[in-house]
């Protein structure tokens, strides 16, 4: 991990960075937040979760490229950056029901 001089909490190398959708934030978050983290170089997915519905979006590095690939309900989310698998439902449990 590599530190921002300004903020210790800040890192600069991320490899995977998850951001949870909002209304007041969703448009950033696509736009020029998407845009910024694209030029980090260690950067190879960028993972936006929906509040109203499940619905994970990871964005992959492929080159120069970026690869979008959809989960929704049923399915398991693969961050191959990190050997993570989770299943979207398990994301959308409501923990006072188990």
């Amino acid at each position: 991990e590599e530190h921002a001089s300004d903020d210790p909490d800040a890192i600069t190398n991320p490899i995977v960075i998850v951001e949870v959708l909002s209304p007041s934030t969703e448009r950033s978050d696509r736009g020029e937040k998407f845009a910024h983290y694209q030029r980090l170089p260690s950067l190879q997915e960028y993972v936006l979760v929906a509040q109203d519905a499940p619905r994970v979006e990871v964005f992959r590095r492929q080159g120069s490229s970026w690869l979008l690939t959809i989960f929704e309900a049923g399915a398991s989310v693969t961050l191959a950056s990190i050997g993570a698998t989770l299943p979207v439902d398990e994301l959308y449990a409501d923990p006072r029901r188990a």
